[in-house]
């Protein structure tokens, strides 16, 4: 997402100039593709009964909203403590079992 917003990211989020659209977007589409492969490969082995299709407009949520926590100011929440424990209870609470 950083080398996507670097290169093309022209455009900036008025309320978080040092972020660009561009890069979000690429947040979102790494995030998302990332957790359905991962998902569909412990479906596969075994880890999970959970597939990728029924988990997909869960981990699309997962994915916005941690594009969304991402664009909060540093001196609110660092980056990389704030988007992994949003995705981390986004994850428990839209993906739980039961």
């Amino acid at each position: 997402a950083d080398i996507v917003g670097r290169r093309y990211g022209s455009v900036k989020w008025p309320f978080s100039p040092s972020k660009s659209v561009a890069g979000s977007a690429a947040f979102v589409a790494s995030a998302f593709s990332a957790s359905l492969g991962l998902i569909s490969l412990f479906h596969a082995f075994g880890f999970t009964a959970l597939t990728a299709a029924a988990a997909a407009p869960a981990v699309l949520l997962i994915s916005l909203l941690s594009a969304a926590v991402e664009l909060l100011p540093a001196e609110l929440a660092d980056d990389n403590v704030s988007v992994p424990a949003a995705a981390w209870a986004l994850s428990a609470w839209l993906l739980s079992a039961g």
